[in-house]
């Protein structure tokens, strides 16, 4: 019998182990997505703070515009890509170093050479894969229009 009665212990003792355990995990894991939602909801508002930033500039460039009866400013950059290979948000991202020198400048004194040369045959990695960038469509407006195509060259070994 008093075998009988150590392995019951044993036993009880194995399986509350096992309920901590379990617990502990939980624990953990719940704390982890407490963190990833709060992480979520400050990405978001970031977000939506640099949305609403750039509404208030384009609506202040657009003051400057009615202003300046004889200049129009270069307002935005979109960036078009035909069949984009990657997330079209990356490539803008690449981009937006060259892209964003464009706003605010006079529109008459903005040349589409300028800006074909400026992206024309750049290189550019995007995940893992190294890409090369033809300019193949320009618009010139307030809202200037690149239309893009992205030709993948190779994998990126050094990722």
């Amino acid at each position: 019998m008093d075998v009988a009665v150590r392995i019951l212990r044993l036993g009880s003792v194995f399986l509350l182990g096992a309920i901590i355990g379990a617990a502990m995990v939980q624990s953990r894991l719940w704390h982890d997505q407490v963190q990833l939602m709060e992480q979520t909801r400050r990405a978001r508002l970031d977000a939506q703070h640099w949305q609403q930033e750039s509404l208030r500039l384009r609506d202040h460039l657009s003051a400057i515009n009615r202003r300046n009866e004889r200049q129009t400013y270069v307002q935005t950059v979109n960036l078009e890509v035909i069949k984009c290979p990657v997330p079209l948000i990356d490539v803008k991202a690449a981009l937006e170093p060259f892209t964003e020198s464009l706003l605010g400048v006079p529109l008459a004194t903005v040349k589409l050479e300028l800006i074909y040369q400026l992206l024309q045959n750049r290189y550019i990695v995007l995940g893992d894969t190294l890409y090369r960038v033809d300019v193949k469509a320009l618009l010139l407006s307030p809202d200037v229009t690149i239309l893009l195509r992205l030709t993948p060259l190779a994998p990126n070994r050094h990722a």
